[in-house]
């Protein structure tokens, strides 16, 4: 096997530990599933009014947000605002709020509050995050503020959720007067910052939803395939690491025996020269005959 072909499959074995382990995490813990953006910061953590259990250590509480706009002989003027933790941005269009005889402003007050202190959205929904209420009231007489006129909007930040949802990216806003009957508003959902948006036609409490999922699988027959491919993958890993330091092996072996030179022969009369009998002396030879 080839160095390179070697290198490959412990690419691939380390590919897919990393998605094992992905998997294994996601599982472990719906909450902190997290998309993959290439060139974009996680999300900041969702601050909730009353958060799951295994968030609530770590838990912010959401800001509020108060505001006045001046008005006008023709109404309110334009404006954007949003909360401090950016949960939540309000515009209001221009003479959103139409004038009144003696009153100069119209001061905009916005809570968060926790949705299950209100009343149920669609059973095929789930609530995603935080409800808000949004209040406003002419300045100085302290007259509510029920119609938005123009094309006002708000937009909500919402947080992943630890249940099944049947389209990560199909969230919609909810409006209700009272927080107790809801009506669905057109949204437009974008996922790549977890937020919808909506017009916005009067004050009220509003919310963010998604579509309810089918119920999750049981979480054993999960866990048990997670673990099989995590060892699979070391398996992988190990057998190329293995096969890569046994080609390393052969190749320096065979490397040694075909870099050495042969032996030169000896010098004469050194160890590498053969030994030749001494000559016969002509005197003795002669003596025996």
């Amino acid at each position: 096997m080839t160095r390179s072909r070697t290198a490959l499959l412990a690419g691939v074995g380390v590919v897919v530990l990393y998605l094992a382990g992905a998997a294994l995490s996601g599982h472990a813990s719906l909450l902190a599933r997290r998309p993959l953006l290439d060139g974009l910061a996680p999300p900041v953590p969702y601050r909730w009014v009353k958060p799951p259990p295994d968030l609530s250590a770590s838990n912010k509480p959401p800001a509020s947000l108060r505001f006045e706009v001046e008005l006008d002989a023709s109404g309110s003027r334009l404006g954007a605002f949003s909360t401090n933790d950016g949960q939540l941005n309000l515009v209001l269009a221009e003479d959103a709020v139409p004038p009144r005889p003696g009153q100069t402003s119209v001061a905009f007050a916005v809570e968060p509050v926790d949705p299950a202190t209100l009343g149920p959205v669609p059973s095929d929904l789930v609530v995603a995050g935080n409800a808000y209420r949004i209040q406003g009231s002419y300045r100085p007489s302290g007259e509510e503020v029920g119609a938005l006129r123009g094309r006002s909007s708000v937009g909500l930040v919402y947080p992943l959720l630890g249940v099944p949802v049947a389209d990560p990216a199909g969230h919609e806003i909810l409006v209700s007067a009272d927080g107790r009957a809801w009506e669905e508003l057109p949204s437009t959902d974008t996922p790549g910052v977890h937020q919808v948006s909506a017009p916005l036609d009067r004050t009220g409490h509003v919310v963010a939803t998604v579509p309810r999922g089918a119920a999750a699988a049981p979480q054993g027959g999960g866990r048990n395939r997670v673990l099989l491919i995590t060892a699979g993958a070391v398996l992988l890993v190990l057998g190329a690491l293995l096969l890569r330091r046994r080609t390393a092996t052969a190749a320096g072996g065979g490397r040694r025996g075909r870099g050495q030179a042969p032996r030169p022969p000896g010098p004469a009369g050194g160890p590498g020269a053969a030994r030749r009998p001494p000559p016969r002396n002509p005197a003795k030879r002669k003596r025996r005959r």
